[in-house]
């Protein structure tokens, strides 16, 4: 590790916030979490924050409703880093680094080019293949030095964030289970992780209904819980790690409200149940973001819509997973 990044780690420890990092598959409820706990007073809702720099360079909408290069919120942030770091996010928003992540909608084709798709996905491999080794072995194969200084970027930028907006606590919903392990384990005391699970039936329909095949629409929700339940259970402390389901949450928020505040330290605040009691400024995840006003409630469409054919490709292809996530 570079003497820039030791310093940076010393000098965010000098600051008092704790990050809530939501890993849950796609269409699983992460934005709804994200935006719930984010109805706190004390709390700041990011979304998907590991596209950022998209989000800045095609000037997308914040939550909001002001377009993020407008957003008086996130200018704040914006001339932070330009004052400490000297990157001015708004000509040259790539310049600030974060965790590998590819955009599926609104993309920066610019950017998002096939030899930058190549390279994260060799650097995917990389770390999947460190992954599988024993923890002595582990440390002889370090991270690529372009995600660890991603790392230290994304800490400082919580720390940005839990200033200019005066936030104890920072939620991210960017997913990645393996950024999740890796900030934890920088910043143990700092990073606590949500392990969001979902009916994988609500899921299948749900992509189904978007147009994707049979086997997308389970794929990516097989692989991503055949990743991330050994990762964060291997490397994120007991204490540190909470699981929760999407269906529980919207069923009973009052209940699940008092849980993750607990989990981090907060006191409930029943504002969290109004989902438009206070503007937000996430970036990027799903459209729930831009709809406060329809509320929490449980989507179960698939116990009446999902029959036959489809019910049983699903049983088959993702039923031991499902059973394996508590779902009969």
């Amino acid at each position: 590790m570079t003497n820039m990044s030791i310093n940076q780690e010393k000098n965010v420890e000098d600051d008092n916030f704790q990050v809530l990092y939501i890993c849950s598959a796609a269409r699983s409820g992460s934005t709804l979490t994200d935006m719930f706990m984010g109805g706190h007073s004390q709390a700041a809702s990011l979304g998907e924050i590991n596209l950022l720099n998209k989000a800045i360079k095609l000037n997308a909408d914040c939550s909001c409703g002001s377009k993020i290069r407008e957003c008086r919120e996130w200018l704040k942030v914006f001339n932070a880093i330009l004052s400490s770091q000297g990157i001015n996010m708004i000509e040259d928003p790539y310049k600030l680094r974060l965790w590998d992540a590819l955009a599926y909608r609104e993309i920066d084709h610019q950017h998002q080019t096939n030899l930058y798709r190549l390279s994260i996905n060799l650097r995917k491999a990389w770390m999947e293949a460190r992954d599988l080794l024993p923890d002595i072995l582990r440390e002889h194969f370090p991270m690529p030095p372009i995600l660890v200084k991603a790392l230290c970027n994304k800490m400082n930028l919580y720390k940005k964030i839990s200033h200019c907006w005066n936030k104890l606590i920072i939620l991210d919903s960017s997913k990645n289970a393996r950024e999740a392990v890796e900030l934890h384990q920088r910043w143990p005391s700092r990073v606590k992780v949500v392990l969001l699970t979902r009916d994988g039936r609500g899921v299948y329909l749900s992509r189904r209904s978007s147009g994707r095949s049979q086997s997308e629409s389970v794929s990516g929700w097989l692989k991503y819980y055949q990743r991330a339940l050994p990762l964060l259970e291997r490397y994120i402390a007991p204490d540190s790690l909470i699981k929760i389901r999407y269906e529980d949450l919207a069923s009973e928020p009052e209940r699940m409200g008092h849980l993750l505040c607990n989990f981090v330290g907060i006191c409930f605040e029943p504002q969290m149940l109004d989902l438009s009691s206070i503007s937000r400024h996430l970036v990027n995840g799903n459209d729930t973001r831009f709809s406060p006003g329809k509320g929490i409630h449980l989507d179960e469409r698939w116990r009446t819509k999902l029959l036959g054919a489809e019910l049983e490709f699903f049983q088959r292809t993702g039923g031991s997973m499902n059973s394996l996530l508590g779902y009969r």
